[in-house]
Order: C-alpha cells, then sequence, then structure tokens
C-alpha cells in the first residue's frame, strides 16, 4: 500500500490565541493500520484535572498511549486495543523522587511507556502487557549527548523508546530489542528540517514511532518493523483547529501514534 507524503496544515498567522506563540505548533502523527479498535482524545490545563480524565477513560475500558504537555495543556490519546492489561501513573516534582518511582513500579512489574513533563513536573505512565520487557533509563544535560547515548545502548541491544526534556534536563527509555541497531534517530534544529527528514525517511520505507520537542531541537525515531501505514503528520497554531482536526482524521481512518508539541 502506497504511504501518503506528510499533510502540514499550519494556521494562518491571523487568527493566533493571544497565549499562544505565532512560531507554536501543536503536533500530532497520524497512521493506518494500527492495532487500535478506537482512540479518545483528551485536554485539560491542570494535571489534577487530566488525572480524573484518566480515571473515567480507564473505567470506560482505554488505556493511555500518550501524554504530551505543552502551552499550559496536559493532552492525552487514549485507545482500545494496545494490549496493555494494566496501568498506573505518577506524578513528582523531584527528579530523583521521581526516578524512584520508576524504579518501584519496574520491581512490581511494570514498564514506563511514556513521561511527560509540565508544569515543573515529570509525569510517568506505567503498563503491563505483551511486548513489554526490560527498560533502563538515562538522564542528561546536553541534547548534543544524545547520538553517543544511544549509539552505546544499541551496542548493549537496547533501543530508544522516547526521550523528553525538562526542568534543564532530558530523560531518556530503552527497551531490549534484538534489532535495535536498525532504528534510526534524527535531531533537527527547525521543524522545516525534520520535515525534510521525515520525507527522506518514510522514502526509505522507515515508519515514524514518536516525535519530541525540546531545547529548540526535534527528535524523531523511526522503525522499519512498525506496522504502520499512510503516516502523516498534521501541525497546527490554533489548538481549537488542532482539536477539530483530529476529529476529522478519525473519521477518514486515521489513528494518532503521537503527540507533540514545539516552534515552528
Amino acid at each position: 500500500m502506497k504511504k501518503q507524503l506528510a499533510a502540514w496544515a499550519v494556521a494562518g498567522a491571523l487568527a493566533f490565541p493571544a497565549t499562544v506563540a505565532a512560531d507554536h505548533v501543536w503536533v500530532a502523527l497520524f497512521a493506518k493500520n494500527t492495532p487500535f479498535k478506537t482512540q479518545g482524545f483528551e485536554s485539560r490545563k491542570y494535571f489534577s484535572e487530566f488525572a480524573s480524565a484518566i480515571d473515567q477513560r480507564w473505567k470506560k475500558g482505554y488505556t493511555l498511549w500518550d501524554l504530551e504537555q505543552g502551552y499550559h495543556r496536559w493532552m492525552g490519546v487514549f485507545v482500545k486495543g494496545a494490549g496493555y492489561t494494566a496501568q498506573s501513573y505518577t506524578s513528582r516534582r523531584d527528579i530523583e523522587k521521581f526516578v524512584k518511582v520508576v524504579q518501584l513500579r519496574q520491581k512490581q512489574g511494570f514498564s514506563l511507556t511514556d513521561v511527560e513533563w509540565g508544569n515543573g513536573r515529570w509525569v510517568g505512565i506505567f503498563s503491563k502487557g505483551k511486548g513489554l520487557g526490560v527498560q533502563e533509563f538515562k538522564l542528561f544535560e546536553d541534547v548534543d549527548m544524545l547520538p553517543g547515548i544511544i549509539y552505546s545502548y544499541w551496542k548493549k541491544g537496547m533501543k530508544l523508546d522516547r526521550v523528553t526534556y525538562g526542568d534543564g534536563r532530558w530523560f531518556a527509555v530503552f527497551s531490549v530489542d534484538k534489532d535495535a541497531k536498525d532504528q534510526l534517530v534524527t535531531l533537527s534544529k527547525s521543524f522545516e528540517g525534520m520535515q525534510k527528514d521525515l520525507r527522506k525517511k518514510w522514502d526509505a520505507g522507515y515508519k515514524v514511532v514518536d516525535l519530541e520537542y525540546g531545547f529548540s531541537t526535534w527528535i524523531a525515531i523511526y522503525d522499519k518493523k512498525a506496522p504502520y501505514t499512510h503516516e502523516s503528520v498534521d501541525a497546527i497554531n490554533d489548538f481549537d483547529e488542532f482539536d477539530a482536526d483530529i476529529r476529522a482524521r478519525w473519521k477518514r481512518g486515521f489513528h494518532i501514534i503521537d503527540l507533540a508539541d514545539g516552534k515552528n
């Protein structure tokens, strides 16, 4: 099935809300041929409110697939069909305390399936389920260190799952994968630069599985083994338009793979 090239939708410059910078965009990575049966999208200003939304979604049989925070919004993609059998979350303002909770959850059989920083707090989403295995974590301060760190973990047979920036530090999550060295990770200093990389990697048969932004750097993680087809990315400045775009995409048979936000 032929892959669709990215759809880059950026809102017009005259309609920006006063609280959102003109160069800020909310980003959604879409695809078809996902394992999901259905999806839901939630957004709240405060994490305490978002935590209540998580609890309500759990009661309805959803699990939290992706968490994002940007411009005073906590956003999450909730799914049915991800294969998770149990979930929990934690919120800590101190990174050392956060790491201790992560280590405790590991001993309880959970994997860290998402980590996000926003409004002065680290939030971790922990899951149990098929395909989740041994993980390791790395804290570092300079994004230029990331390529060397990734390479050192590839030699250990571990791939980069996700990386998040917050409070002057990067938090990287690695997991065991026999094909770790087949992974690709790109760093771009502009959204346009990442867009060019995306198109090249799609043409080479890679699929994007995660997009991140921090300290003026866009990071894209690629995996040839991902089952997705028709991948595309929408980047929109106005949140109401972003929300409407997600729902329009669902009607066209797409699912969200990842959320991100950063400078255009």
